[in-house]
Parts: structure tokens; sequence; C-alpha cells
């Protein structure tokens, strides 16, 4: 093999394995910053979804406050409590009735008395619980999957002059919950978003699932919890970083938050699968773009080790006519590198040659 091959695919060599370590480098880095920005955003929906199921809870808070505080309500209480007249108990419905037809998305209205004992009521709902204490603050009773879908009970007391006459207690319609929840904007085909309960030593899920699998449902008490679900209520918030199992047995990155008030776990995930088919498009984008500079490397390389080898391949065409007898020759002499020194060394090597011959003839 002589020079001009041996530079050549040297030098061709050389640029695959450059192109080769960039490409792996290129990919890699990618990769990762695309895996952090998926990431980031995934928290970032965690974040919002809270905020939003947050701002739920507050309404319906505000919502109680705003029954409390009618004025005409809280002297009827009163007087129905001191007097036990029907014309308190009559204002007292009349006035609940309008407030459940003014005010949407109230299940029912209680109004209770000292001892917690119903009243007088409006509306209807399903939820039935033990009688839960009060103050003059709002409280959180409970919530509860019925067959009319997700119900929130919520409880407060009702004060007059700075003294507690009785109490209201208000069962809301908790769709708004599934409504957040069920919106898939920024989780792509596969991502979910997760609203969970403890309920003793188990958990239930109070929105409905993307996904049928056998086994889960919206509205069942799961023995074991998956690993998505049971991470929520863990002391701090796991990591997106992660990687986790679950329910339907798929890797997933998920973000978790704690809603306090209401003691609900949130988790918003992503199948890993689906975020790493950017990597993918990234890596055949990748393949393509380093064939094609293959191609030119092969091409350039092989062009710039026979353009860098034909000086030589001159000089060594020149010894083997020498050798064939021939005179007169000499080495075209260009530039002042090593190879136009060797040129010099030769041409005059050749003179020397050629002024011995002479001087012996």
């Amino acid at each position: 093999m002589d020079i001009r091959t041996r530079l050549s695919l040297f030098l061709v060599a050389v640029s695959l394995i450059s192109m080769m370590l960039l490409g792996t480098f290129a990919y890699y880095t990618s990769a990762g910053l695309l895996q952090e920005i998926s990431l980031r955003q995934l928290d970032a929906l965690a974040e919002s979804k809270k905020r939003d199921l947050n701002k739920v809870y507050e309404s319906w808070e505000d919502k109680l406050r705003l029954v409390r505080s009618r004025v005409q309500l809280r002297h009827s209480i009163r007087d129905y409590i001191e007097t036990d007249s029907a014309d308190a108990l009559t204002v007292i419905e009349r006035t609940i009735q309008g407030i459940t037809v003014a005010l949407p998305k109230i299940d029912k209205l209680i109004v209770l008395d000292l001892d917690g004992e119903e009243i007088a009521s409006a509306g209807r709902s399903k939820v039935m619980h033990p009688a839960a204490s009060f103050d003059s603050d709002v409280s959180y009773v409970g919530t509860f999957l019925t067959g009319d879908g997700l119900r929130v009970a919520l409880i407060t007391g009702v004060e007059l002059d700075g003294v507690l006459v009785g109490g209201i207690e208000i069962i809301f319609d908790a769709s708004d919950v599934v409504d957040v929840t069920s919106d898939y904007t920024g989780l792509e085909e596969t991502g979910e978003a997760l609203v969970v309960m403890r309920d003793k030593e188990k958990l239930l899920v109070l929105n409905s699932l993307r996904y049928k699998v056998e086994g889960f449902s919206s509205e069942q008490v799961m023995a074991v919890a998956s690993e998505d679900m049971s991470k929520v209520f863990e002391p701090a918030e796991v990591s997106p970083a992660e990687e986790h199992t679950d329910y339907r047995g798929e890797q997933v990155w998920l973000a978790t938050r704690y809603l306090e008030k209401p003691g609900w776990g949130l988790v918003v995930k992503v199948d890993v699968s689906e975020e790493e088919k950017r990597a993918d498009v990234l890596r055949e984008a990748l393949f393509d773009i380093a064939v094609a500079l293959s191609a030119f490397a092969i091409i350039g390389g092989a062009l710039l080790g026979f353009y860098l080898a034909r000086p030589i391949q001159e000089l060594a065409v020149i010894v083997e006519r020498m050798r064939h007898g021939e005179s007169g020759l000499r080495a075209e002499v260009k530039g002042d590198d090593e190879i136009a020194y060797l040129s010099e060394s030769l041409n005059e090597f050749l003179d020397d040659i050629e002024d011995q011959q002479g001087g012996n003839a």
C-alpha cells in the first residue's frame, strides 16, 4: 500500500472517528437537555394544577362564608333556637332554598343547631356521614364518591353578636376537580393527572382515570396502591427526574403535590417512552447528518491525502527512474516545507553524482 492510500485512509478514519465522538456528545447532551425541559414542564404543570385545585377549594369556602354572612339567616337561626318559632323556621327554609338556586353546584345546604342536629335543609344528596363539630371558622368535613359523582362537604359555625348560635353545612358538587384533572393540555398523549385521598390504609382515586385498566377504577378503593399514587403522601415532594412504575405497569416520570386543606394528593405524570421519542427523533436527525458528513469526509479525506502525498510520490518516481539509468532528472522545488527541503537535497545529490561521473570520464 503506497503512502497516498495510507494517508488518505488515515485522514478519512480520523474524520469519521471525530464526527462519531462529536455526534455522540451532541446526542447525549441534547437528550439530557430535552429530558430536563420535559421534567421542568411536568413540575410546572403539577404546580399549576395544584393552584387550580386550591382555587376550587377556596371557592367552596367563599360560598360557605357568603351564605354564613346573610344577616337574615343568622337572626332566623337564633330566633328558632331560642323560641322554636315556626315563622323563624319558615324564613330559614325559604332563605336556604333561594341560596341553593342562586349558587351553582350546591347539592345540599343544611342548617344545624349547636348540637349538630339538622334544623332545615335544601337540596338532595346521597352523602351520609356522622355529625361533625364546628366553630367560627370554615372546616373541611370530608370527600365522598357517590353515584352522582364526587362530593365535598364543608361546615362552619354561625355567629351573631360574637355568640355562636348554630351551624351551616354545605355539600358541594365537586365536578370542578374532575374538570381540572381531565385537562391534558401539556401532557401529550400519555400524560395523566390523578387526585388521590387516603381512606384508612388504602387510597381512593377521586377523578376519572385516562386509561381503562382491569382492577383499577376511579370509584374503587385499591387494596394495594400503585407506586405513582403512594408517592404523593411522602414527606417530600417526589423528584420528577426519578422513574416510577404506574398502575398500568409503565415507566413514568411524575411530579407530586399535597393539598393540605382537603388532604388530597396530586400526581401528574407522563410516560418515559413518549418523552424519549423526542430524543429518538434527534438521534435519527443526527444519523442522517452523520451519513452526509461521512460521505463528504471520505471524498475530502481521499482528495486531501492524494494532494499532500503527491510531492512525495513525485520524488519516489524520480528515484525509481534513476535506478533504471535515466539521467538529467531533477525534482521540482515548491514552497519552504520539509518536502521542498528534501527536493533540494535530492537535486544536490543528483548534481554531485553527475559531477563525479563527468570527472571520471
